[in-house]
């Protein structure tokens, strides 16, 4: 069996360590002003099933990937029919402000979005109740809660 060499005789330099980039990844409070949103906002978008795709919560909350957040951001301005470059040039402007406010653009695509976010889930209760309704319509405990005789 072939033995290695001590690590006094390996060298004095140590092995190369290579850092590999990871994703950059906010929290709420920070992915909001990124977007140019409220905090208040990105959650209901999260709570209605919509918005940027989030990492799997954890014990201090949802986080969101930079990558995730700038694609969010693109396919809104594809939605709205903007190209890539007034995208590009969206963002440069932003950052060169330093403006942490909400960007008016952003707030108006996201609540169209979650526009349609509430339609649906509330389209989707309103089925709900109906269908209570008509199973409760036809079953002696509509009586005694409508006292019906």
């Amino acid at each position: 069996m072939k033995q290695f060499p001590p690590r006094a005789e390996q060298g004095e330099k140590p092995g190369v360590v290579f850092r590999f980039p990871r994703a950059h990844v906010l929290t709420r409070q920070q992915a909001a002003p990124y977007l140019g949103i409220s905090e208040k906002r990105l959650r209901l978008l999260d709570f209605v099933g919509l918005g940027p795709p989030s990492v799997p919560p954890d014990k201090k909350g949802r986080h969101y990937r930079k990558e995730d957040l700038d694609q969010y951001c693109a396919t809104l301005f594809a939605k709205a029919g903007l190209s890539a470059q007034e995208l590009q040039r969206h963002r440069t402007q932003r950052n060169a402000v330093t403006y942490t406010g909400t960007d008016r653009f952003m707030e108006l695509a996201t609540r169209q979005e979650l526009a349609q976010g509430c339609a649906y889930v509330g389209g989707r209760i309103a089925i709900g109740l109906g269908l209570l309704a008509i199973v409760l319509s036809h079953t002696p405990l509509s009586r005694v809660l409508f006292h019906m005789q």
